[in-house]
């Protein structure tokens, strides 16, 4: 009987990998494959991850290492993120951390999340569901994010971050 719901397909989570450590993909892939209705897309460049974007190539979250050559994960988050604030529909990052000092970093470059090395594919795969489902990062061990906020967004306008830069003592400008 249609409609009752057994013609309801699946979504199949497209999860893009951009990592030139072969070690790293493996394990990055294992765990986002875990699950049957994921599909991975690996590229060894940011580069060409934001190419494939540029593209029109549809996926629900990318993954980057933030250790990739040649330009590294925060290139990769940033460039992402800058075409998401000029209101074009981008997916979610998680950067994955050699070293605790990067969270800043990750922050910085408008990740969503970020997951510490040695990857934890249970953790990965909790926190690639997550975010394909538009929900929150799950508070597990060596995951974390804070983005900060749009370092494209300019001062003088009606946001509250806005109020707080012009209370910081800055000058408002001419006038």
């Amino acid at each position: 009987m249609p409609g009752a719901g057994t013609d309801v397909l699946e979504h199949v989570v497209r999860i893009l990998l951009v990592s030139d450590n072969p070690k790293l993909s493996m394990g990055v892939a294992s765990a986002a494959l875990g699950d049957s209705d994921s599909d991975l897309v690996e590229v060894r460049t940011p580069q060409r991850a934001v190419a494939l974007l540029d593209d029109g190539e549809r996926f629900d979250v990318v993954v980057g290492d933030a250790d990739t050559a040649p330009s590294g994960g925060f290139f990769l988050a940033r460039e992402i993120k800058a075409r998401g604030q000029m209101g074009r529909d981008m997916p979610p990052v998680v950067l994955l951390l050699a070293r605790d000092q990067d969270r800043f970093l990750s922050n910085w470059s408008q990740a969503d999340a970020y997951v510490g090395k040695p990857v934890d594919p249970f953790n990965l795969r909790e926190v690639l569901q997550s975010l394909a489902a538009g929900e929150g990062v799950p508070e597990l061990p060596g995951v974390g994010g804070e983005p900060t906020p749009s370092l494209l967004d300019i001062p003088g306008g009606d946001s509250e971050a806005d109020a707080n830069y012009s209370a910081g003592g800055l000058p408002a400008g001419p006038g």
